[in-house]
């Protein structure tokens, strides 16, 4: 299915920018509608939810210089879609070995669903696995209170 291609390269052009140091956010969500919503994962699993294109350039914008070197490894596109409907799904599996700005490395393993309309992204989530983080029953301080 030619539709099935293009959405494939779309998502696999915009993994490839987010390795660039420097890469243009604004191409990046030129793919997002402007409506779009934005589920964001984090290692702990507690994320927020982003509403609309200039709010999630700008969430981009942060990340960007929160973790100036970042390199994702898509290890599989899955697309699905009934013919002729405007609306399909997307899942990218990937590996994201990123650096923040004091020089320390995170290495994650995650997933990204991306529903799509007319070729425009209207809703991304991020589930990221805990494996490779720390024990929670480390990151847990005591307090003291029973």
């Amino acid at each position: 299915m030619i539709a099935s291609w293009i959405v494939r390269r779309m998502v696999q052009t915009g993994f490839d920018a987010m390795n660039q140091d420097d890469f243009d956010v604004d191409a990046l969500v030129k793919q997002w509608a402007d409506d779009a919503v934005y589920d964001v994962g984090s290692e702990l699993g507690v994320g927020e939810t982003i509403k609309g294109k200039k709010a999630i350039a700008e969430w981009f914008q942060r990340w960007k210089k929160e973790f100036p070197k970042r390199k994702f490894d898509v290890k599989n596109i899955c697309f699905s879609a009934w013919p002729l409907m405007p609306r399909y799904v997307m899942t990218v599996q990937w590996s994201l070995t990123e650096t923040d700005t004091q020089g320390k490395e995170y290495k994650w393993d995650g997933v990204s669903v991306l529903q799509m309309k007319n070729f425009k992204t209207v809703r991304g989530t991020e589930h990221i696995s805990m494996l490779g983080l720390p024990q929670l029953s480390n990151l847990i301080k005591p307090t003291g209170k029973a």
